[in-house]
């Protein structure tokens, strides 16, 4: 170090500090009459080991170089409280890490007066992108300009605390595309208002894969919401409105609509709502519309209400078998642990299908209610499918009202209504046997059609009962009650015939000879005679 002292003047004219790494050269001027001190300097030191050696270790404690960094700066410093300060400078990097995420290249130029801050001309290189940025942090007055293509998750620890889980639910094959111009009063967050866009190539969100997204982003009080927002998948689009608001806690969705498949949308929503629509299999992704609030971080204020058109139908698996809905419309709306399905309907078997539900999303609490309606379905079809019988013909219109707990259809309780018209009831495996029977006793009627079949049922630990089971047939009537154990394959069941042939009047007095017994299997039951 070189000075001297002249007219009330320190003048250093060489400084020089020396290390392994590189050098400090700088010059400075002070004046006992202002009280100011003017210097200059340029740095090329190991600066770990600099501030480490006055005590300001951890300052880059989290920063580590392997190569010096560049400081180029210059700038005026009072001693006296009339005074102000002032620094102007460059600062460069080359190849370093930052908490674990590595960059090849940091540059900006800065300038500071004591209450304002100016950095401009950032440029942040990795090997996935580039970040540029201007910054001004003034009282009452911060402004950030950003464009970057650098992978957000490497410098997530730039964003705000609570937005940076979010940003850890994002995997990135290519960095996105990202430009923000942000105002506020303070550089805290709260404060920022901005808006920008936001583009990305292929993208996993939650563990869900999309081809592209797209939005303009916006800023306001704690809140980032992306309008004109455009998702696209394999089988098809979404658009909308999305807000994260992280001072809320919550996501708020506005008519985003997707032609989309609803378990991954709903997976991107919230991953608690995923299992209430995964047994809804759609053969083609459905049309979703989507409105409402989903809290999270504990809140109870969720309520998002979707709307579904699927034209090429669903399969729905109830009782054990699989029901192929076509035409499918309803009204899902999910609440704080609850989930109510309204406007249910749908085509089934060449019949329509109507329904509603409520059902618990309740940690330890898996209870529902529900009720279903069909008219006019095609009873072959039905019966094909649960009896794998493929003869019986006719027409069935029905109700249901049960409840029950998650999937275990034993706990399934309910009470209902079924009806046939124009049915060879007889012809179901259930009944089949009683037709050669019958044939015997009165020739020529064993498969007659019934015009009309009804029965009022009630369901309870997997048994369905009936009490006045009735068959109206154009030569016999069938009364009956009894048990059918669907779930357990048991039949325990009675049943009179009433002849409607001429001279039917006449058999009326020995109709005890005409009631039946159903025991055994429902698939092969044993049907027999109960008075011999």
């Amino acid at each position: 170090m070189s000075a001297e002292w002249i007219g009330q003047k320190l003048t250093i004219t060489q400084c020089e500090w020396r290390d392994d790494a590189g050098s400090f050269d700088g010059r400075a001027i002070w004046s006992r009459q202002t009280g100011v001190a003017n210097f200059q300097a340029r740095s090329t030191l190991d600066l770990k080991s600099f501030l480490s050696a006055f005590g300001f270790d951890q300052l880059l404690s989290e920063t580590t170089f392997t190569t010096p960094p560049l400081l180029d700066f210059s700038g005026t410093f009072p001693f006296g409280e009339e005074s102000t300060r002032s620094v102007i400078g460059r600062i460069a990097l080359e190849n370093f890490t930052y908490q674990k995420a590595a960059f090849t290249k940091l540059s900006a130029d800065f300038s500071w007066d004591g209450s304002r801050t100016m950095v401009r001309d950032i440029h942040l290189q990795q090997s996935s992108g580039e970040l540029s940025a201007d910054l001004l942090d003034a009282p009452n007055d911060f402004r950030l300009n950003v464009d970057s293509t650098i992978n957000p998750t490497d410098i997530s620890m730039l964003a705000p605390q609570d937005f940076r889980p979010f940003l850890g639910e994002w995997e990135w094959t290519r960095p996105p595309a990202i430009h923000l111009i942000i105002r506020g009063s303070s550089h805290d967050p709260a404060t920022w208002k901005g808006d920008g866009t936001i583009a990305t190539d292929r993208t996993r969100f939650r563990g869900v894969w999309m081809n592209n997204a797209s939005a303009k982003v916006h800023f306001a009080d704690g809140a980032m919401t992306y309008d004109n927002l455009r998702v696209t998948r394999d089988e098809g689009v979404g658009t909308g409105s999305f807000a994260y608001d992280w001072a809320k806690h919550e996501v708020r969705l506005t008519n985003v609509q997707t032609s989309l498949r609803p378990s991954d949308v709903i997976y991107w929503i919230d991953p608690k709502l995923f299992k209430p629509v995964a047994p809804y299999k759609f053969r083609q992704p459905p049309k979703l519309i989507t409105n409402g609030v989903v809290q999270f971080h504990g809140g109870k204020n969720t309520h998002l209400e979707i709307s579904v058109d699927a034209p090429k139908g669903m399969n729905y698996f109830f009782l054990g078998k699989t029901l192929p809905l076509d035409r499918v419309k309803a009204r899902l709306l999910f609440t704080d642990d609850r989930l109510r399905l309204s406007e249910v309907g749908g085509a089934l078997f060449s019949g329509s299908l109507k329904g509603s539900a409520d059902i618990s999303l309740a940690r330890n609490d898996q209870h529902y209610k529900a009720n279903l309606s069909v008219t006019g379905v095609d009873f072959p079809m039905l019966t094909d499918l649960y009896f794998k019988f493929h003869t019986a013909h006719g027409r069935m219109d029905g109700n249901y009202d049960f409840t029950g707990i998650g999937d275990n259809a034993r706990t399934m309780e309910g009470s209902g209504k079924i009806q046939v018209t124009e049915g060879d009831v007889f012809a179901i495996p259930i009944f089949g046997p009683l037709s050669e029977l019958i044939s015997h006793l009165i020739p020529g009627t064993g498969y007659s059609v019934a015009h009309n079949a009804s029965a009022d049922f009630i369901v309870k630990d997997g048994v369905a009962h009936t009490g006045d089971f009735k068959v109206s047939g154009k030569l016999f009537g069938m009364i009956g009650h009894g048990d059918i154990h669907f779930l357990d394959d048991k039949l325990d069941f009675d049943v009179r015939i009433n002849a409607n042939v001429p001279g039917g009047v006449v058999l009326m007095p020995v109709y005890k000879l005409f009631e039946y017994k159903g025991e055994g299997s429902l698939s092969k039951p044993n049907w027999h005679p109960k008075r011999f």
